[in-house]
């Protein structure tokens, strides 16, 4: 029942139900945890289904405040509304804030902000949300509503607090919100707050990313290099080869023997063969015939 609460679920009746205890009350029934009383009231008493407002020119600037003496003469001569403006907070318990889309969570804040400001007496255009758009109320995933009230001509924060911390006040508000979300919604209207404070708007905010990327771009060079090989000859039939030059990659320079070149090594026993007789072998054989002949003839003379 009202003014109780249960922490624990699936009781089995209300005499295990808790008193909500003094500086709380408890406005609805099912509740896990009883609300402190807001600024501008108090209460020293258990089972307090609603806190007691202070009277006029003083006012409480905390929350659950137990006794008449927390109430405190306001600045300027007892007047507790000196800009004109409020902030009213108010919790939406299981407000189902993830299934609503865009044009139905417009609806609701516009909603509310009509509830303020009839309760306030004031014009709808008076009531923004926290950046200052006109008719409408700012709404948290929590289900917390946040929303100034502002110019407030011909009302104390007293009466404000009077009006908006009523029962018949929590009525129009979960009728209002229901009838947009839908009846079968487990809505219920926890703790409401007024606190006299001038409206200052908050700026939008925005997150820019910036990223960098690096490219690495990886280069090959591949040298060529051209070695001119060592010449060697070889006499074969009277004639000269030769195996000119040889081009390859750069590396080791290395002197490899023809395949077709030819070595001799002399055989034991054998004179060594002259460089005049290396010198007559290569050359043509016309003319090494007639060099013979001559030597013949030499030597017959002889």
């Amino acid at each position: 029942e009202v003014g109780t609460y249960q922490p624990a679920l699936g009781q089995a009746n209300e005499s295990v139900c808790i008193r909500c205890p003094p500086g709380k009350y408890g406005a609805f029934t099912g509740a896990s945890t009883c609300a402190s009383c807001p600024a501008g009231s108090w209460n020293d008493e258990f089972d307090k289904t609603a806190c007691t407002i202070c009277p006029e020119g003083k006012w409480t600037h905390s929350s659950g405040s137990l006794r008449a003496g927390d109430c405190t003469p306001c600045a300027g001569g007892g007047n507790c509304l000196p800009d004109g403006d409020a902030r009213i907070t108010i919790e939406l318990r299981n407000f189902p804030y993830a299934e609503l889309d865009t044009t139905r969570m417009a609806d609701v804040e516009a909603a509310l902000a009509e509830d303020i400001a009839a309760a306030c007496g004031t014009n709808n255009e008076s009531v923004v949300d926290v950046f200052g758009k006109e008719s409408s109320v700012t709404i948290s995933s929590d289900g917390q509503v946040s929303a100034f009230v502002k110019d407030v001509t011909g009302s104390s924060a007293n009466e404000l607090a009077a009006r908006l911390y009523s029962a018949s006040f929590r009525g129009e508000l979960a009728n209002t919100t229901l009838a947009i979300i839908g009846s079968e919604a487990r809505l219920s209207i926890g703790s409401i707050s007024v606190k006299p404070e001038a409206f200052v708007a908050l700026a939008p905010t925005s997150t820019m990313t910036t990223s960098t990327s690096t490219v690495t771009i990886a280069t090959t060079t591949r040298a060529t290099t051209t070695v001119k090989a060592a010449q060697t000859t070889s006499v074969r039939g009277g004639h000269s080869v030769d195996h000119g030059n040889v081009h390859r990659d750069s590396g080791p320079e290395q002197s490899t023997p023809s395949p077709d070149s030819e070595q001799s090594t002399p055989s034991p026993g054998s004179e060594p063969t002259s460089a005049a007789t290396i010198q007559a072998a290569a050359l043509p054989w016309p003319l090494m015939l007639c060099l013979g002949l001559a030597a013949s003839s030499g030597a017959w003379r002889k």
